[in-house]
């Protein structure tokens, strides 16, 4: 039986619970075998096995009883600056193997993976995003992000920044990785953005973000040590001007995790990307020390 149209949308919102992510989805999975094949590759899914019972996948929320984490979340600046130097190394590698695998991890967006369609994917996704947040914008009352400058930090190669550019006054984009940097500026280039301006990140951990309105970062902080997860966070409260707004994401809990700066520094350098997190009580401290108050989590 033909795959249709309507199979693969009636897929997505059955065995997925959503829409399509595009035209150019629904109609590379219309070229499947038949109606059969088509549902075997839904379920069989990374997405799909996430969704069912048992999953082993990370789900939101944690009890609040767990033991405590053995998390070193301070350093001198000595120590933050070796920390900055072995992430640089690591994320300039991954920008120049797999830019777009690094910023977002499927397969899909490996080099040998990224087809028209899913180049389409990828940058779709960032449309989606910069959506929410400026959702998130007007349900806070955050006022007008046309008059408004946003910092967006872990920008990659432009993913959600260029859609940001589209309804802020200016982005301001930093990243540790010169690599990302240059792909980012390219595609400013491209759709014709000029507001949009381009930060690499130095082993310096002093450094502060540009003053802005909107502070925006996700699945960035994570791949961060928590000593310099805490100094990125410190940083992002200074740099709002007030009444200003930080929406962020960082994990704040993964049992068994544990995190000694002295440890991992003589580590040996690893060239792919780190998953850490920080203490829920550590980023609700730095914000009620940085004179700001949580608003949602």
């Amino acid at each position: 039986m033909t795959v249709t149209r309507d199979n693969v949308i009636l897929a997505y919102r059955m065995i997925l619970g959503r829409e399509p992510e595009s035209e150019d989805v629904v109609r590379d999975r219309q070229t499947v075998a038949d109606v059969q094949t088509l549902g075997k590759l839904f379920l069989g899914s990374k997405e799909a096995l996430r969704r069912m019972p048992g999953s082993q996948a990370p789900l939101p929320g944690l009890r609040i009883d767990l033991p405590a984490l053995e998390i070193d979340t301070e350093a001198s600046d000595i120590e933050l600056a070796a920390a900055l130097v072995k992430i640089k190394t690591a994320w300039t590698h991954l920008g120049l193997t797999r830019v777009h695998h690094s910023v977002l991890t499927d397969e899909d967006f490996l080099p040998q993976n990224f087809t028209a369609a899913n180049e389409l994917a990828f940058w779709e996704s960032g449309e989606l995003e910069a959506a929410r947040a400026f959702q998130i914008v007007e349900r806070f009352g955050g006022g007008d992000p046309k008059r408004q400058v946003c910092v967006d930090f872990g920008c990659g190669v432009g993913r959600v920044t260029t859609q940001l550019a589209k309804g802020f006054l200016e982005v301001h984009g930093y990243d540790i990785s010169a690599a990302h940097l240059d792909y980012a500026g390219r595609r400013a280039a491209s759709l014709g953005i000029g507001n949009v301006h381009l930060h690499e990140c130095a082993a310096n951990p002093t450094d502060e973000f540009v003053s802005g309105d909107v502070f925006y970062s996700k699945i960035v902080l994570q791949h961060n040590p928590p000593i310099i997860i805490a100094r990125q966070i410190r940083n992002a409260f200074r740099s709002l001007k007030p009444g200003g707004l930080a929406i962020f994401q960082v994990p704040t809990y993964r049992p068994g995790y544990r995190f000694k700066t002295a440890e991992w520094l003589a580590a040996g350098q690893t060239l792919d990307m780190q998953m850490h997190c920080i203490p829920q009580a550590i980023v609700f401290r730095i914000m009620r020390e940085e004179g700001c108050v949580p608003l949602d989590v």
